[in-house]
């Protein structure tokens, strides 16, 4: 299973909608696709990826739980939930369709009870534990991925900035990162920080090292110079 983590310095790159798009393609091309949204502050891959059953608004259908309630149930018992499933929805795809593509939410947002879920995650330090009881978790969570639900991908959208989480994400469950950033020079100074912390990220032994992929959106179509000028600039 290949692990593609998406992350952005800044907000407003297209990221999310990135990870809908190539999520959709690979299941098109017949692969067994997850979307794993750990954007928690601020989910909405449900709303991307659009899990609301035929002929209903789009945006409609709220998940019922996800990764939020996963982690905090595994936090609170110190075993993981027996049934990965109840934290999964299928996204409809075309019916001559070979792949699949399943979506693991962040929660029941934006509704109070996923608001109080995540506020009784963070209070429980699952991230910042000493002993990494919270990375063990999100490592068993792919591990359960890959074999219990068959995913030949797992797509991450992860948080904005640099924060715990996201850091998990990039540099522990990644085996690549799409960093996304605009054309600009804070967010590419951002970016380029970011890229550079993640050839000295500490990786689990037997992992190689992470694959980055950087990509400049929002940009003039054919604009070349634009281009040439962010990737002098990461390089630097």
């Amino acid at each position: 299973m290949q692990t593609l983590t998406f992350y952005s310095y800044k907000g407003g790159t297209g990221r999310s909608l990135l990870l809908a798009n190539t999520a959709r393609y690979l299941a098109l091309l017949g692969h067994n696709v997850v979307a794993l949204d750990f954007d928690l502050e601020a989910p909405g891959l449900h709303h991307k990826l659009n899990i609301s059953p035929p002929g209903t608004r789009q945006g409609e259908t709220i998940p019922e739980a996800g990764a939020v309630d996963y982690l905090l149930a595994t936090a609170r018992s110190e075993t993981p939930p027996a049934n990965l499933q109840e934290y999964v929805v299928s996204v409809p795809l075309p019916p001559s369709t070979e792949g699949s593509l399943q979506l693991m939410p962040a929660g029941s947002a934006p509704t109070g009870s996923y608001w109080k879920a995540l506020t009784a995650l963070l209070r429980q330090d699952f991230f910042t534990d000493p002993e990494g009881s919270g990375i063990a978790a999100c490592l068993e969570l792919k591990v359960r991925i890959e074999e219990e639900l068959g995913a030949d991908f797992l797509l991450i959208d992860a948080r904005t900035g640099v924060t715990e989480l996201s850091g998990v994400t990039t540099t522990v469950l990644a085996d690549k990162v799409i960093c996304l950033m605009l054309a600009n020079r804070e967010s590419q100074t951002g970016a380029r920080a970011v890229l550079r912390s993640l050839r000295h990220a500490a990786r689990l032994e037997g992992q190689p090292p992470i694959g980055v992929i950087p990509v400049l959106s929002r940009i003039p179509e054919h604009d070349e110079t634009m281009a040439r000028k962010a990737i002098d600039f990461l390089k630097e």
